[in-house]
């Protein structure tokens, strides 16, 4: 279901510079994402999931060094 829109551009007088558009019920997904973070509960399920969260950084840190300290190795030795 769609809803009829009147977009005023400039003056009322100005005929020329109305627009007609459609608008439809269905938000834009930046509009979900927006309302997601607004009225979602994201921030208590970070903090739940903290341990989880702090887990994987630190292996995400050590599989980065794991691969990055032997190409190091391998620029320095030219």
């Amino acid at each position: 279901m769609n809803t009829t829109v009147i977009d005023h551009a400039g003056s009322a007088r100005d005929l020329r510079g109305l627009r007609v558009r459609t608008a439809s019920r269905r938000p834009s997904p930046l509009r979900r994402f927006r309302n997601g973070i607004e009225l979602g509960e994201w921030d208590e399920e970070i903090l739940r999931h903290g341990r989880e969260i702090d887990a994987f950084c630190w292996m995400l840190a050590v599989g980065a060094a794991a691969l990055l300290i032997p190409v190091s190795f391998l620029v320095m030795k030219g």
